[in-house]
């Protein structure tokens, strides 16, 4: 062996060693197109859209997708809220 091979395979195990730590350790599969659109329903019942500037924004609807991905859809159907006066 030569000194360019040596080298070349101590490079490729160190790289390999190296790498093994920086693999995903839990990887989610995307959901489904049904449980998308319910989850996505869901939330704009539970948190209704707002017109830009009538109100702050918060990230509930966001986090309820989430938890709904989670989950992959198997969450209640939600109640609208009451209407304010």
């Amino acid at each position: 062996m030569t000194v360019s091979t040596i080298s070349r395979a101590a490079k490729l195990a160190i790289i390999a060693t190296l790498a093994v730590p920086l693999r995903p350790v839990e990887v989610f599969a995307a959901p489904s197109a049904e449980v998308a659109k319910r989850c996505v329903h869901y939330a704009y019942i539970l948190y209704p859209w707002k017109r830009p500037g009538a109100g702050p924004m918060s990230g509930d609807r966001q986090a309820y997708v989430n938890d709904c991905f989670a989950k992959n859809g198997d969450v209640p159907v939600p109640v609208p809220p009451a209407p304010k006066h």
